[in-house]
């Protein structure tokens, strides 16, 4: 049997990757500009090997209905054919590695039910808050961040001539630093204000965001 290549030893340009890792994260990648109805643009998801190295795979559209019900987050697989892709041209993707591991028709996915146990279900490279403003850039490259909740703001509208609403929330790091976030649509309404305030009465309340981005311009409605 051919055997597989280790994430950190794929180049982009390659066509016929086979890879041996656990799916760890895995999320649709919706157009949420309401002129397309949240369309889907492709099922993504986060790689872990033995290695401890992640990678994004994608699954573009049209290929949706072939591999959505063969992929489950937290199951390990090998994958066949897949192809590394530049991520240089790519917006709204994580910069584990300078590709993305994306599905052709002739994509394998072999379950694996022993292989792989040793392989964690989470890994998370969070980013140092003074890193953030670095990050601010046209491509909006997907940040993880961690930190202590300090303060939980409404559901509410932007403004009052807006129509999209989102919630305000701040975390605290170490070294007693804040950083705001911006929690739009069903983020901000899902997120449990009551059950949040009610456990920092009892202790401090640590909260992971995956999947954000960063901005140095607030939102203004126009």
């Amino acid at each position: 049997m051919e055997s597989t290549t280790k994430l950190k030893d794929i180049t982009v340009g390659q066509q016929n990757c086979k890879v041996f890792a656990r799916v760890i994260r895995l999320w649709d990648a919706i157009n949420t500009n309401p002129r397309y109805g949240n369309a889907l643009i492709s099922i993504d998801g986060i790689l872990l090997d033995e290695d401890g190295c992640m990678a994004q795979i994608s699954v573009p559209k049209k290929f949706e209905k072939q591999f959505c019900g063969l992929l489950s987050q937290g199951s390990a697989y090998i994958i066949s054919n897949v192809a590394a892709i530049d991520i240089r041209s790519k917006s709204y993707v994580y910069r584990h590695q300078n590709y993305m591991l994306q599905f052709k028709q002739d994509t394998k996915v072999d379950l694996l039910h022993s292989r792989g146990a040793d392989i964690p279900t989470l890994s998370l490279d969070f980013c140092p808050f003074y890193q953030l403003p670095q990050k601010a850039i046209d491509s909006k490259p997907l940040l993880d961040v961690i930190g202590v909740i300090c303060d939980v703001g409404p559901y509410d509208y932007a403004s009052q001539t807006s129509q999209h609403k989102f919630r305000k929330t701040k975390i605290r790091n170490l070294e007693e630093q804040t950083q705001e976030l911006v929690l739009w649509g069903q983020h901000g309404e899902s997120f449990d204000e009551e059950t949040v305030l009610k456990k920092s009465q009892e202790g401090i309340v640590i909260a992971i965001f995956a999947g954000v981005t960063a901005t140095l311009q607030r939102f203004t409605e126009v």
